[in-house]
């Protein structure tokens, strides 16, 4: 064989290095937010063994606080990809740095078809992804009932569901507020729950029934 065709291809070899760069830069903040939710939330972890050992999986969470994707992302063993609202991707500052760690935008309050296309892409390729079925945030820390969105990708990939709790957050950060308060937050997670990959017409009494599994 000809050693120029044994040699990688460039894109191949730009694709795996752009890969390295952006899972040491996550590990990097991931690294820095632990060290400052230790310190600021006493932040406790429970039910780590819960976690799967490989993706892919769903982590679904409840959402009370702006700082719930962050504690989730470093209570996981595993990368994580996530859904924010569009908005938020939007910011001078904070969008690039969290377009640099994974997070994908979603448009709320109607069907996001690139969204939904993104999700099932980094379940295909074995990832995990992180999404809040409430699709907002609680006031007050309370369960909401959940939007079809999860309970449809779980299904629609038959990707098992790691349930995770969020305890004590709405406290810190509650929606409308600018500062964080000193709270103890606790991140508890269950046993993963199976669930069934359908390729046909999901149905609402379906999609209403997994959402509340979840």
């Amino acid at each position: 064989m000809h050693k120029d065709l044994a040699m990688p291809h460039g894109g191949a070899v730009s694709r795996r290095l752009a890969g390295y760069v952006a899972g040491a830069w996550y590990l990097f903040v991931k690294t820095a937010l632990w060290a400052l939710c230790k310190v600021l939330f006493r932040l406790r972890l429970e039910g780590r063994e819960h976690e799967p050992a490989r993706g892919p999986f769903i982590v679904a969470a409840n959402h009370a606080s702006a700082i719930d994707p962050p504690i989730v992302g470093i209570a996981l063993r595993h990368q994580a990809a996530y859904m924010a609202k569009h908005e938020l991707l939007q910011a001078p500052v904070l969008g690039p740095l969290l377009r640099s760690i994974g997070v994908f935008p979603v448009r709320r309050g109607e069907p996001d078809r690139k969204a939904i296309r993104r999700s099932l892409e980094v379940l295909d390729a074995g990832r995990v992804l992180v999404m809040f079925p409430e699709g907002t945030r609680s006031h007050d820390g309370r369960l909401r009932a959940p939007e079809p969105g999860a309970a449809m990708i779980a299904l629609r990939t038959g990707a098992p569901v790691l349930p995770a709790a969020v305890i004590n957050s709405h406290r810190i950060l509650p929606k409308g507020a600018h500062w964080p308060k000193i709270q103890q937050v606790t991140v508890r997670m269950g046993p993963p729950i199976a669930v069934p990959k359908i390729e046909g017409r999901l149905d609402h009494e379906t999609l209403e029934e997994w959402g509340n599994r979840i």
